[in-house]
């Protein structure tokens, strides 16, 4: 197999396996009550479980947008791969690291929950806890998605 087809593989597997591993029991246990609880502040601005068919169409999408995810955060790391590959074990890990949760979740452009202009631009029910929060998913989500492709990727390369 090409070698960039079969890292390309590899990254959108440990991408999808942090999905499934960290934000889907994160959401059951932590981050549903802001979705349906008593005071669900994300319906106010986001499709939740009470939106029934929408709810059930935009989770049809859901993992068809993160392949499409985790391919376009491939190709900025097809850009500096020379870089990369010759770096130990943990500066490939800071730098998957600060693309996945730094450049990905916490200064991206547009206002959401869990980064620096969704903290500033929010409505006021997203509280710096419920931000936190998010900010704390997307943190679990790239260390596993970051540790799990390095583990990858090195294993299959010995």
């Amino acid at each position: 197999m090409l070698p960039k087809m079969k890292i390309s593989i590899q990254f959108i597997l440990s991408h999808l396996f942090a999905y499934i591993f960290v934000s889907i029991p994160y959401y059951q246990w932590v981050l549903k009550v802001h979705y349906v609880g008593e005071a669900p502040v994300f319906a106010r601005f986001l499709l939740t479980e009470a939106a029934g068919a929408l709810w059930s169409k935009a989770i049809g999408f859901l993992f068809p947008s993160l392949f499409l995810q985790s391919l376009l955060i491939l190709v900025f790391l097809f850009m500096i791969w020379d870089f990369f590959v010759i770096q130990s074990f943990w500066k490939q890990f800071s730098i998957l690291i600060w693309i996945r949760v730094v450049l990905c979740g916490v200064v991206s452009i547009s206002p959401a929950v869990g980064n620096l202009e969704g903290l500033v631009f929010m409505i006021p029910e997203v509280s710096v806890q419920i931000h936190s929060l998010v900010f704390l998913e997307i943190l679990l989500q790239g260390l596993v998605h970051t540790f799990s492709f390095l583990i990858f990727y090195r294993w299959s390369n010995k």
